[in-house]
């Protein structure tokens, strides 16, 4: 499409040739030759006004300011022809808009080449408007994936942990902004087995919480695939052991399924006895608060889900006793960092679950998450944080 030029000039014969010139370079030239006419012929939207500067002397300054508007808001470039010698200073002062001064109006060389940088300039600013408005449209269309993927990971978070008269459970999860992978559950399988489990799915965004969604959904008890079998026989239902979940999870997850690698700690407790048999896929391990104080890590395990050829996993066994806690956590905990980018750190989450054996198990996920915070200053989450506090009670008389 031909670019518009509007030629406002009073001579004749420099105009004649200054319109053939354009016309010849491929453009629309519309002329005028007064005041009378140039605001009318401004509402066509040229990309650029040559104006000559004999016109100034017709106008109150009122009229001009009009032009000066109707040419920002038509993205409309000035160009000022003067030859009469007139300081380009003393041009400049009294049109300021103005995008520049053409001495030579005869040379359609150099004529054509200010026009030509003009449209282009011009040209150049609606490709950029329009880039800027398709990256607002698919930020506001990424926002909104977001916010979806931000809901579907709070819905699949458990909506009421079980009720155990022999533990007590309570959790704290602090969603990083761009969606991290963390998820976790805690549900009862049979009358004597409870399931908890925790995960975190590489990446963030979108694609790292459909990746939840469908480990969520092959951990749930209702499939009947992995952590609850169906068989034939009474009692037509078998819970397998902590490894073979892993292994299970490692053949239904291969990497180039979702281009996605999960770490997991699985475990399984006894409500009665307080016995713990767990399994970690390259989780950060459980840490178990015994009551007098002492810590110990649950480490057993084998490699992230995700990744063949890591070997099999091993499956650790513990014994819970009245007052012990265990925790599952995260590694959004031990990674957040604060402004000097030193991290949390594994050794200060440990000493801080030591100091605060003799708070309730509800406040002591509380004061966590405000220690990351101190720890922090104000330093954004980037990754996920999820704590999962279970104490043992002991069997009930």
């Amino acid at each position: 499409m031909s670019e518009k030029i509007l030629l406002a000039h009073t001579r004749d014969d420099e105009r004649r040739t200054m319109c053939s010139a354009l016309r010849e370079q491929g453009y629309f030239v519309r002329q005028c030759v007064d005041t009378a006419s140039l605001l009318d012929a401004l509402e066509d939207s040229p990309a650029v006004l040559l104006l000559d500067a004999a016109l100034f002397g017709n106008g109150r300054g009122e009229y001009w300011d009009e032009v000066a508007k109707f040419c920002s808001q038509r993205e409309t470039a000035c160009l000022v022809i003067s030859n009469t010698g007139e300081p380009s200073s003393s041009i400049r002062e009294r049109l300021p808009w103005a995008m520049g001064v053409v001495r030579h109006p005869n040379d359609v060389d150099e004529l054509a080449a200010r026009v030509g940088d003009l449209v282009s300039i011009r040209r150049l600013g609606h490709e950029l408007g329009l880039a800027h408005g398709m990256l607002q449209r698919k930020q506001r269309e990424y926002n909104e994936s977001l916010r979806a993927a931000a809901q579907i990971q709070k819905n699949l978070l458990p909506q009421r942990l079980p009720k155990v008269d022999t533990l007590s459970f309570t959790y704290r999860f602090l969603p990083c902004e761009q969606v991290g992978g963390d998820l976790f559950n805690v549900m009862r399988l049979d009358e004597k087995t409870l399931m908890a489990y925790l995960f975190d799915v590489s990446g963030h965004g979108v694609s790292a919480a459909m990746v939840s969604v469908s480990v969520s959904q092959s951990l749930s008890p209702h499939s009947g695939r992995i952590v609850k079998q169906r068989i034939q026989t009474d009692p037509y239902y078998r819970i397998p052991s902590p490894a073979e979940v892993m292994a299970s999870l490692e053949k239904e997850f291969p990497f180039e399924r979702f281009e996605k690698f999960f770490t997991i700690t699985y475990l399984l407790i006894d409500i009665e006895t307080g016995r713990v048999r767990y399994c970690n896929a390259g989780h950060p391990p459980p840490v178990l608060l015994r009551a007098d104080g002492s810590l110990e890590t649950l480490d057993e395990g084998g490699g992230l889900i995700g990744i063949e050829g890591l070997g099999a996993f091993n499956e650790g066994e513990v014994s819970m006793r009245p007052g012990d806690r265990l925790y599952l956590y995260s590694d959004g905990i031990t990674e957040h960092s604060n402004s000097r980018l030193e991290l949390f750190g594994e050794q200060r989450f440990f000493r801080k679950v030591q100091e605060l054996k003799k708070r309730d198990l509800d406040s002591v996920c509380e004061k966590m998450v405000e220690a990351l915070h101190t720890f922090g200053k104000a330093q954004p989450i980037k990754d996920d944080i999820t704590l999962l506090g279970i104490e043992y009670r002991g069997r009930s008389l």
